[in-house]
């Protein structure tokens, strides 16, 4: 079966981050195969981890984050802790994006 960017993209966010789900588990909620949604979250953490960030510029006023600049720093940040973290928290503050309250 074939499933658009779209909704990879969401089941990815699904399973990273505060509240994350294991690709079993939705499995079960969403009826896509674990070895599918592993895969997705595999690829997902591959062209995260090889995206170079943007050039770093000194924003104007904050921005607020595209849905895929979210899924890259969620992927970034997953299992990260301490400086690790903080380098990629400070990475991305100081590549002009910037969450605002409703981002």
């Amino acid at each position: 079966m074939s499933y658009t960017d779209a909704f990879k993209a969401e089941m990815v966010k699904r399973m990273v981050g505060p509240g994350a789900v294991s690709a079993a588990a939705l499995s079960r909620q969403v009826g896509v195969s674990q070895p599918t949604l592993s895969q997705w979250l595999r690829e997902a953490r591959r062209v995260a981890a090889m995206t170079p960030p943007p050039e770093e510029k000194k924003p104007t006023a904050p921005q607020k984050w595209t849905p895929e600049e979210k899924l890259r720093v969620l992927v970034m940040a997953q299992g990260l802790e301490g400086e690790e973290l903080g380098v990629v928290a400070r990475r991305n503050r100081s590549s002009g994006v910037r969450r605002t309250r409703s981002g």
